[in-house]
């Protein structure tokens, strides 16, 4: 029985977890769950010691009484025609094209490890596919326009980077990768739960609010960081996407000494690096992490640092263009790719923290996200049909700037 074991002790060490199927999106869920810690073996029977199961070939009955998340094999080319981000790559007079790399089955597979670990934890969710690739375009009216962005904010250099795979985590400083091996070592077994969960917001880009928003949708509670004065500028863009990643959520402005003591009631913490009014917390890390772990008799503490800076342009630092041949033209690859690539991993890494327990800071640097989706390729042979970029209806109305401020504030004790 063959799969892939943690290079190094992570938060999900004496999980055990099967993957069954062979398509690419499956596969990548099951080495990021090796990475974080877990003993994730395939083939057909490995779910019969799993503590969790990704289903992909039907092996697994109906009647088994254990976490299963149930899809289907695809390949990577049809994760990339059906993700929205196909019809984003290329020329606005040309094909849409094919990427290097796998980033819509990897961004799928990080998808699929949340949801497992949300359920093996005890949270029945469901989370989205990779159409959250292309839902930003989707609501903005946005079409391939290469060489520029589909934005139209940034342009691919005529010559782009050329770039190596990469790992999208960094823990506690290291980056942990998962090893291929023939029969991965059993683990003694643990109890798995995840816990009530207070997650502070302080970051203002795409892949931040992706995160926040996979997290309620596992049922934390998401607590966003505002300045009514000095509101987060991504409120500028289509207001339906905005609600749509902060819908269930709450605004807070708790002013200076406020927010330190937000943070320490908090059990998970997003930080970006756009430098906006709430930047670097004046709190310092190792005490918050004091602090928070096991503060609740279980579940880990983890503070998030997300890089902030453009999807697009860290995707064409590490290479991850496409290339029109006809006219000769580089292309972004779907809608600043990178960055709800951080968004996925970082919901990953936050729930596999928070479930597995201890102390940890996880670093999503967004050239990583880029250069991670470099490993492997998309199938030869002819391309599905590209879907159109398509959104999810949000759940309902995004707060207003600190509109909950009063509330929280007096509920958590902040005052």
């Amino acid at each position: 029985m063959t799969g892939w074991s943690p290079e190094s002790g992570g938060p999900l060490r004496g999980l055990r977890v099967a993957v069954c199927g062979s398509g690419a999106a499956v596969r990548h869920a099951g080495r990021l769950l090796a990475s974080l810690g877990a003993v994730a073996e395939t083939g057909e029977d490995g779910w019969r010691e799993a503590d969790g199961v990704i289903d992909a070939s039907g092996a697994v009955p109906s009647t088994v009484d254990i976490p299963v998340v149930r899809t289907v094999d695809t390949t990577a080319l049809e994760d990339w025609a059906s993700s929205g981000a196909m019809m984003l790559t290329g020329r606005r007079d040309g094909p849409p094209l094919r990427c290097p790399g796998q980033p819509a089955s990897l961004g799928w597979g990080a998808l699929l490890a949340t949801e497992l670990l949300a359920r093996v934890g005890g949270r029945a969710v469901m989370l989205p596919g990779p159409r959250v690739l292309a839902e930003r375009a989707a609501l903005a009216g946005l079409h391939r326009n290469a060489p520029c962005s589909a934005d139209g904010r940034f342009v691919v250099p005529a010559a782009p980077a050329q770039g190596e795979p990469d790992w999208p985590i960094v823990l506690n400083g290291l980056v942990r990768r998962a090893l291929s091996v023939e029969r991965p070592g059993l683990v003694p077994r643990r109890h798995w739960h995840f816990p009530a969960t207070v997650v502070v917001d302080l970051t203002s880009c795409w892949a931040g609010a992706l995160c926040g928003h996979l997290l309620t949708l596992v049922g934390a509670r998401v607590i966003k960081v505002e300045d009514p004065a000095r509101p987060d500028p991504a409120r500028n863009g289509p207001p339906e996407f905005f609600d749509l990643l902060h819908a269930g959520q709450e605004s807070v402005s708790p002013g200076e000494r406020g927010l330190d003591r937000l943070l320490r009631k908090a059990d998970i913490v997003l930080e970006d690096g756009e430098g906006g009014v709430w930047a670097a917390p004046d709190v310092a890390l190792p005490d918050w992490a004091e602090d928070n772990a096991g503060r609740r008799g279980a579940g880990g503490a983890c503070w998030v640092r997300i890089d902030g800076g453009s999807g697009d342009e860290a995707a064409a630092a590490v290479g991850l263009v496409a290339f029109d041949a006809e006219a000769g033209v580089p292309a972004p690859c779907g809608d600043a790719i990178a960055e709800p690539l951080a968004g996925v991993h970082a919901a990953l890494a936050a729930v596999a923290c928070r479930l597995g327990g201890g102390r940890w800071v996880a670093e999503l640097p967004l050239r990583a996200q880029a250069a991670a989706a470099l490993m492997g390729s998309l199938e030869p042979g002819v391309a599905p049909s590209p879907a159109p970029p398509v959104a999810r209806r949000p759940a309902g109305r995004a707060p207003e700037p600190g509109a909950d401020t009063v509330r929280v504030v007096r509920e958590l004790g902040l005052g």
